[in-house]
């Protein structure tokens, strides 16, 4: 795998104990990229902004990626040093195979943040990797919070706005902003300052910059450390306070152990933050800082990581070091603080974002902890399905190599989701993050899927090209997915406006198949893992983001139904590989509800009409029918549930009678019946259209309230105003794999004011 790089390093091998031929790649650097020799003693300098580095074996079929993990950095006289190890496709896991030796002079104005990710899941109200300031990163964990009364009442005081309304709270944020218990006042510290002056002569500007890139002006051997404030001790602040003492011991008992596993092969996104005003004086964190753009890393198999940066902001009115005369005291050095983020792409999202980690040193350890909810590691699969997985709904069975529509081929069970025959869906698996019985599918579909075996070697992984299809059930044509999709590679990430390099479609003559007319796609797993491409490892699972609404249009109108959907792998020569197929029927279905409600209105014209919904009546007019017409319906069998609900206000009980019920008693609301199919469940999924079902009706149903003839009428005795309303519901069980399994909730409301004329 690619280890990342940023900054000006030296990279030399420091040894091979390794019979394969070894050598390592140095990608989207400004000098020095193209393969190097593995020999012992070989030593390139490197320089640019952010780049790449991986080391390769040729095992006799060409040379291969090799599996890499980092050392930490340290400090070896006046350089930071690391090591870059690796085991090749031998028999033994040593890692030592090749090693690499990366080394760079210390700057005074370089910094180094380096340490282990790991994930975390479960129970964990609190971040488990901070402590001092305590931070909640998760929205599950903001709830779990507020059950305890010390946390609820420090979230009250200092982030009353994200606790949730006890009525219909709102869906959680895309990302979760951090909440954090400053309870030893890091953010009212002021930045470290430390006060430079330089030690020696420096060359001429002509002759610095004729020299050896790697060497910068600031280099740390040519400045004399004068003074340095360091910041107040935590302890000391806390002790100020009893009440924040309490508290630190309370979520002290709160740490539970919840980490799930290491967090490999994530890019991770780092920014400067500057505190605002009112977090200075000990105000809540509110992310709303402006912020810098420092660059990006990525971790390693286990997780560790190393990121490097340059802070030239701290040298105010400083255009060029070589500019200032030997004694001559330069500007303040501040230590920065920092915010690390986790991005995904196609669409950029932003899935974790930290809290800031203060006063970051030139060399800094922090390990961090995130959120398994949210952040997702992409692994190299073992013995996988082509099609594995739609965005997070695993799709088990055995892969269906020889593309049969039988239904025992097309019946895909497994980790407690079951995809039917006819395309049909059942969530059960937690690991989807949601539930939903036989639902359709819907919207953009991620396509994940397997198409390198990391138990075969890099020659044994054929798969170079791949094509998609999509056929109708019942139909003979079949359509070649020629969407365009695209992937980042980590070396363009932060370009502007860069938004990925294209996977396809291209039109390969390669031979067979690809005749140079078949839109295929490149196999990314393989260039990742046996090319040492550096694209982006997140989401390299994935190979299609497929635009289900392409297909499912009949003479220009959308038409749900069961489709096929068929993958197939082909070799650099255009031959299909063997076993390299797979196929799934989708149940696609793009169109919403069937769902309105007319305003209810009094059948008798002779009523006086005030506007706005009101309507004065005498007292021979207060048994009037009441009509209105509604429908919830999907002629396609997927209606999740609906309901028809009426309310009265005053809330005193009145007798009624509808056409759609019989006699009731409203006292404040009713629910009128209808609204479900609880025998929807998987294996069976006999379907729900709503209120086609209840009412045999495919349109609008004529709806007629009215009080009974016996008892009083719309407005009672001792009563000169009343309001009705009406609210319909419903939602249709679709999903994209992400969402809940329903769409909606559909929503309409309606009323009526009644005032008696002759009270």
């Amino acid at each position: 795998m690619i280890i990342a790089m940023q900054g000006n390093w030296t990279v030399t091998v420091k040894s091979k104990n390794a019979s394969f031929p070894q050598r390592f790649v140095v990608q989207g650097a400004t000098s020095a990229n193209g393969s190097h020799p593995g020999t012992p003693g070989t030593s390139v300098s490197v320089t640019g902004n952010q780049w790449s580095i991986a080391i390769q074996n040729d095992p006799g079929t060409g040379f291969q990626a090799s599996e890499t993990k980092l050392t930490f950095p340290h400090q070896v006289g006046s350089n930071y040093v690391f090591d870059i190890q690796s085991n090749d496709a031998g028999g033994d896991t040593d890692f030592n195979d090749l090693v690499l030796t990366c080394s760079s002079p210390v700057n005074i104005n370089d910094f180094i943040i380096y340490g282990n990710v790991t994930l975390y899941s479960g129970s964990c109200i609190f971040n488990p990797c901070r402590r001092f300031p305590y931070v909640i990163d998760t929205y599950p964990g903001l709830l779990q919070a507020l059950k305890n009364p010390l946390l609820k009442d420090y979230i009250n005081k200092y982030y009353p706005e994200r606790i949730p309304g006890s009525v219909n709270p709102p869906d959680p944020a895309p990302y979760f902003k951090p909440i954090v218990f400053d309870l030893t006042n890091e953010a009212t510290q002021a930045n470290t300052a430390l006060q430079y002056t330089r030690s020696a002569p420096v060359e001429t500007k002509r002759n610095l910059k004729a020299a050896d890139e790697t060497v910068s002006a600031f280099a740390a051997s040519n400045f004399q450390l004068v003074s340095s404030t360091p910041n107040v001790a935590s302890k000391q602040i806390l002790a100020q306070s009893a009440e924040n003492i309490s508290l630190a011991k309370n979520i002290g008992g709160l740490y539970r152990y919840c980490l799930s596993g290491p967090g490999s092969n994530l890019t991770l996104t780092f920014e400067e933050y500057d505190r605002t005003g009112s977090e200075l004086l000990g105000g809540a964190y509110t992310g709303t800082g402006e912020r810098r753009l420092l660059g990006d890393t990525i971790t390693d198999m286990n997780g560790n990581y190393i990121f490097r940066f340059s802070f030239d902001m701290t040298f105010p009115g400083l255009e060029d070091a070589s500019d200032v005369g030997p004694g001559e005291d330069i500007n303040t050095v501040l230590y920065p603080d920092v915010i690390v983020k986790v991005t995904g792409y196609s669409p950029y999202q932003v899935l974790f974002e930290s809290a800031p980690y203060y006063n970051i040193q030139n060399l800094r350890r922090i390990d961090l902890c995130l959120p398994e909810s949210t952040v997702h590691v992409s692994s190299a699969c073992f013995n996988g399905n082509l099609i594995g997985s739609l965005g997070n709904v695993f799709i088990g069975g055995n892969q269906n190599t020889l593309a049969s529509t039988s239904a025992a081929s097309l019946r895909r069970y497994g980790d407690s989701n079951y995809l039917e025959s006819n395309g049909v869906i059942s969530v059960n698996s937690s690991l989807a993050g949601f539930h939903v019985e036989c639902a359709a599918w819907n919207g953009t579909i991620d396509m994940r899927g397997c198409m390198y075996d990391a138990t075969k070697s890099a020659v044994d992984n054929k798969i170079r090209w791949y094509t998609i299809r999509v056929n109708r059930a019942g139909t003979s044509g079949w359509t070649y997915v020629s969407q365009n999709y695209k992937h980042p590679k980590f070396s363009k990430r932060n370009l502007p406006n860069y938004i990925g390099d294209d996977v396809g479609p291209f039109y390969p003559a390669a031979g067979g198949t690809l005749n140079g007319l078949v839109p295929a796609y490149m196999n990314i797993q393989r260039q990742i893992f046996a090319d040492g491409i550096d694209w982006e490892f997140s989401n390299f699972d994935r190979y299609m983001q497929l635009n289900t609404a392409l297909y499912d249009v009949i003479a220009g109108i959308t038409t749900p139904g069961t489709f096929y959907v068929r993958v197939d792998g082909y070799d650099a020569a255009g031959a299909h590989v063997s076993n390299a197929t797979d196929l799934i029927a989708l149940y696609i279905h793009n169109r919403g509800l069937q769902f309105q409600m007319t305003g209810a209105v009094l059948n008798d014209p002779a009523i006086v009409s005030g506007g706005c919904g009101l309507y004065r009546l005498t007292d021979a007019q207060l048994k009037t029918p009441m009509v209105f017409s509604f429908e919830a319906n999907d002629p396609y069998g997927f209606v999740d549930t609906y309901s028809l609900n009426m309310t009265r206000c005053p809330g005193t009980a009145l007798d009624l009678n509808a056409n759609i019920e019989g006699d009731f008693t409203i006292t404040g609301s009713h629910t009128f019946p209808g609204g479900s199919n609880p025998s929807n469940v998987h294996d069976a999924c006999p379907g729900y259209k709503g209120t086609q079902d209840d009412y045999s009706n495919p349109g609008l149903v004529s709806a007629q309230v009215q009080p009974r003839p016996v008892g009083d009428g719309w407005i009672k005795t001792g009563e000169y105003f009343t309001i009705y309303s009406f609210g319909l519901t419903a939602s249709q069980r679709v999903t994209n794999g992400y969402n809940t399994g329903n769409s909606g909730p559909y929503n309409a409301y309606s009323q009526i004011m009644m005032e008696r004329l002759n009270p």
